[in-house]
C-alpha cells in the first residue's frame, strides 16, 4: 500500500495545506484592505467633486439639523415655507416667508440655501421675532458679513441674505433661543415669461445637485498638504453643494403657495402645470389661486400658465415708473406674425449636445432621449447634423456634422436609444467640440448653424462655460432645453441669451412632444435677426445684447432715461432674411407701474456681470454693480441684505451651535445610497477594488510571499 506519508499517494500533508491556505488568506486580506482604503479615498474625493456630502461650511435646506455642543445631531423641522405671489400685467411681486423653530436646549445659528427665479430682484428682508419686526438694509457684501458676525458675537439676533448665483441664495440666522420661533421673510420682483401666446411664471422648489468640476483634485491636494487648484476650480463649491435627505425617509420643507392674479383681460386658459390648484375667479379678470393639497413637498418646481382670449392681447406694451429725476420703462413687443412673413425653410447644420451625467438619471434621461429622437425626425435632405454625448467624457457620434440620409439617421437613432445616465457633468469639452469652426466648403457656409443643448444645467462653473460660449459662438445660434423637475434655469437662459437663441423648459415627459414641436417651429421658421431698439434721450438699455426672435416670442427690454426726455417713440427694427422690418411704439409717461425701476436695476446688474464674463475689468464691473445695487436696494454678487436686532438676547458666555438644513431629492431623480448618481461612481470603485486586489498580490510577491506560495503548490 506504500508509505502513508508519501505525498504522491496522500496529497499535501496537513502542514503544507495549512501553509497554502494561510498564504491565500493573507493575500486576499491584504487585497481587501488595500481595496477598501483606495475605494474610500476615491469615494471621498468623488463625493466632494460632485456636491453631495455635508461637510464643514456646507448648507442644508428643509428641516433644521441641530448639532449640540458635544457633536450629536437632532432634527428640528422647518414648519413650512409660505409663498405669496401678486401678479399684475408683466410683473410679479413675491414674498417668501420661512418659519423656523429651535426645540433644543441650546442656542442655534441657522444656515440655509434655497433657489429663486433667475430674474428675481431681491430687495426686502424682514426678521420677525414675536411681535417685533426688524427691517433689513442693503450693504456691500463684506460689510454686511462683518456686521452680521459682530452682532452674532454680541448675542443679538441677526439675519444675512447673500447671493451665491443669480438664482441661488443663502440666508444666515443667528442666535435662535431654545424653544423659540423665528420668521425670515424676503421679497423680490420679476418679469413674466410670454411665449406662443401664453404667460407663465415658474417658482423653483427643488435644487438639482450641481457638479463641481475639478473639486476632487483640490481635495486630493489638500490631503497632501498643498494648495494646488485644478483648472476650472469653483472657489465657492462648499456654498452651492448642499446634502440631500434620503427620499425613503420622507420629505422636508413643506411649502404653501397663494397667488393673486390680475390678468387685465379675459383668459381662455389658466392652469398649474405640475401641481393641483383651487381657482377662485373674481370680478375684473382677477383670480385667487391656492394649492389644493397644502402643504406640498419641495421636490419639483411650480409653474403657472395663462392664455388670453384671442384678439385681446396687444402687439406691444410699455410700462413706466418715474422715481425722482429718472424714468424707467419696460418694453414688451411681439415680432411680426408668421402669416406676415415668407415661410422659407433654410437648410440647417444642427449639432445636438445631450447630457448623460448621473444627475440626469431617472425621468430626465427618458425625456432627453424622447426629445432627441423627435429632433432627428425633423431633419430634411440638405441639412447636416451631429450628436455629442457628454458625462465625465465627451463622445461625438461623428467626427464632424454629416449630411442627412437614411444611413446617418439610422446610426443616430441607435446611438440615442442606447444613451444612459452615468458619471459627472464635464460640460466644457462637449461645448468646445460643438463650437469648433469646421466648415469644409462654400456650400456649408450657406447653412444656418444651430446648436441644441439638452441638459439639466447642474453645474457650478457657469461663468467659465458662459465665457466659452461668448468666445466661440460665432454665427451659430444656441438653443437650450432644460430637462428634469428642477433644472438650473439661470445658466440655461443665460447660455441661450449668449448664443442668441431660446430656452425651453421640459419638466415632465408628457410635455416632450408639445414643447419640442414648438421649439422645432422656432428653429425652422426664419428668425428676426440683427434686432435694434432705439430710445430717445440717450437711454441706458438692458439687456445690451438682444437675442434673435421667433414667431410668438416677445422682445423684453428695460430702459432708464432722464425724466422729461422720454417723449416720442421707441423704434424697433430687425432683419427678416434680406428684408428689413420695423415698428414704432409711442412712449406715454402716465400711470406709474411700481417696480419697473427695480426690474431695470436687476437687468442692468446682469448686463454688467455679463460684460465681466466677456473680459471687462472686474474692478470696474464691481464698482458699477455696487452703484446700481445700493441705490436700488438689491441683493447682488457684491451686495447683501442684513437685519440686526438692537436687543441682546444671548449672553456672551452662552455658546451657540451652527445649524444646517438638507434638501429634498428632486422628484424623479435617481439616487444611490442617498446620494446623486453623479456623486457615486460605483462602477469605478468596483474596478479600483479589483485592481487593488491585484496590486496586493504584486506587493506580496515583492515581500516573498509568492515564492513561498509557489513552493507550497509544488510540494
Amino acid at each position: 500500500m506504500g508509505d502513508p506519508n508519501d505525498a504522491t499517494h496522500r496529497g499535501f500533508p496537513r502542514r503544507q495545506w495549512r501553509e497554502l491556505v494561510r498564504l491565500l488568506l493573507e493575500s486576499v486580506a491584504a487585497g481587501m484592505f488595500v481595496s477598501l482604503v483606495l475605494a474610500l479615498a476615491v469615494f471621498i474625493a468623488s463625493a466632494q467633486a460632485y456636491a453631495a456630502v455635508a461637510g464643514p461650511g456646507s448648507h442644508r435646506q428643509g428641516a433644521l439639523m441641530l448639532q449640540d455642543l458635544s457633536g450629536n445631531h437632532e432634527a428640528a423641522p422647518l414648519l413650512f415655507t409660505d409663498v405669496h405671489m401678486s401678479i399684475t400685467g408683466m410683473i410679479a411681486r413675491v414674498r417668501v416667508q420661512q418659519r423656523f423653530v429651535n426645540p433644543a436646549a441650546d442656542w442655534r445659528e441657522g444656515v440655509y440655501l434655497y433657489p429663486l427665479p433667475d430674474t428675481a430682484a431681491v430687495d426686502h428682508l424682514r426678521m420677525h421675532i414675536g411681535e417685533r419686526v426688524i427691517e433689513g438694509r442693503i450693504a456691500e457684501r463684506n460689510d454686511a458679513r462683518r456686521e452680521y458676525e459682530h452682532a452674532k458675537q454680541e448675542g443679538r439676533k441677526t439675519t444675512l441674505v447673500e447671493q451665491e448665483r443669480a438664482n441661488l441664495f443663502t440666508t444666515n440666522l443667528a442666535n435662535i433661543a431654545p424653544g423659540e420661533e423665528v420668521i425670515v421673510a424676503i421679497e423680490y420682483q420679476q418679469t413674466l415669461t410670454f411665449e406662443a401666446g401664453s404667460f407663465s411664471l415658474r417658482f423653483p422648489l427643488a435644487l438639482t445637485p450641481r457638479f463641481v468640476p475639478a473639486a476632487r483634485f483640490e481635495s486630493m491636494a489638500a490631503s497632501l498638504g498643498t494648495k494646488a487648484m485644478a483648472p476650472g476650480q469653483v472657489h465657492d463649491a462648499d456654498r452651492i453643494t448642499p446634502p440631500y435627505t434620503d427620499s425613503r425617509d420622507g420629505w422636508v420643507n413643506p411649502v404653501a403657495i397663494t397667488i393673486e392674479l390680475n390678468a387685465g383681460f379675459p383668459l381662455s386658459k389658466l392652469a398649474s402645470t405640475y401641481h393641483a390648484v383651487d381657482v377662485d375667479e373674481r370680478p375684473g379678470h382677477r383670480y385667487r389661486l391656492k394649492l389644493t393639497d397644502t402643504p406640498i413637498a419641495a421636490v419639483r418646481d411650480f409653474e403657472l400658465t395663462w392664455t388670453p382670449d384671442i384678439g385681446s392681447l396687444p402687439a406691444a406694451a410699455l410700462f413706466t415708473e418715474t422715481r425722482g429725476d429718472k424714468t424707467y420703462a419696460l418694453l414688451v413687443a411681439l415680432p411680426p406674425a408668421t402669416s406676415e412673413l415668407a415661410d422659407v425653410r433654410t437648410p440647417r447644420e444642427v449639432t445636438y449636445i445631450i447630457d448623460t451625467s448621473g444627475s440626469m438619471a431617472g425621468v430626465s434621461i427618458v425625456q432627453a432621449r424622447e426629445a432627441l429622437l423627435m429632433a432627428l425626425e425633423r431633419l430634411r435632405p440638405g441639412d447636416r447634423f451631429n450628436i455629442i454625448e457628454f458625462n465625465s467624457t465627451t463622445t461625438p457620434l461623428f467626427a464632424a456634422p454629416v449630411p442627412v440620409d437614411a444611413t446617418t439617421l439610422r446610426r443616430a437613432r441607435v446611438f440615442v436609444s442606447g444613451l444612459t445616465a452615468r458619471g459627472g457633468t464635464e460640460m466644457l469639452p462637449a461645448l468646445k467640440a460643438a463650437l469648433t469652426d469646421d466648415r469644409k466648403s462654400d456650400s456649408a457656409s450657406l447653412l444656418m448653424r444651430q446648436v441644441v443643448f439638452l441638459t439639466d444645467g447642474a453645474v457650478g462653473n457657469e461663468d467659465e462655460i458662459l465665457r466659452l460660449i461668448h468666445r466661440r459662438i460665432g454665427d451659430r445660434r444656441l438653443f437650450t432645453i432644460g430637462i428634469g423637475p428642477a433644472p438650473n434655469s439661470f445658466f440655461m437662459s443665460r447660455a441661450a441669451q449668449f448664443g442668441r437663441g431660446t430656452y425651453t423648459f421640459i419638466g415632465d415627459v408628457r410635455e416632450v412632444k408639445d414643447k419640442m414641436s414648438a421649439l422645432f417651429r422656432k428653429l425652422e421658421t426664419p428668425a428676426l435677426t440683427d434686432i435694434s431698439v432705439a430710445w430717445p434721450g440717450g437711454a441706458d438699455v438692458s439687456p445690451g445684447l438682444v437675442p434673435d426672435l421667433y414667431a410668438g416670442e416677445p422682445l423684453v427690454v428695460t430702459a432708464s432715461f432722464p425724466t422729461g426726455s422720454g417723449s416720442g417713440n421707441v423704434a424697433l427694427s430687425g432683419r427678416r432674411g434680406d428684408a428689413t422690418w420695423g415698428t414704432l411704439i409711442p412712449i406715454v409717461v402716465g400711470a406709474s407701474e411700481p417696480g419697473v425701476g427695480v426690474l431695470w436695476a436687476r437687468a442692468k446688474i446682469e448686463s454688467l456681470l455679463d460684460a465681466g464674463r466677456q473680459g471687462a475689468p472686474q474692478e470696474e464691473i464691481r464698482a458699477a454693480v455696487l452703484d446700481v445695487a445700493l441705490v436700488h436696494h438689491l441683493v447682488s454678487e457684491y451686495t447683501s441684505l442684513v437685519a440686526v436686532d438692537v436687543t441682546v438676547s444671548r449672553s456672551a458666555d452662552t455658546a451657540a451651535a451652527k445649524v444646517s438644513l438638507p434638501h429634498n431629492v428632486p422628484e424623479g431623480l435617481t439616487f444611490l445610497g442617498g446620494m446623486p448618481r453623479t456623486a457615486t461612481p460605483a462602477l469605478l470603485l468596483i474596478v479600483l477594488g479589483f485592481s487593488a486586489l491585484l496590486l496586493a498580490l504584486a506587493i506580496a510577491a515583492l515581500r516573498g510571499t509568492w515564492p513561498r506560495f509557489a513552493r507550497a503548490c509544488r510540494l
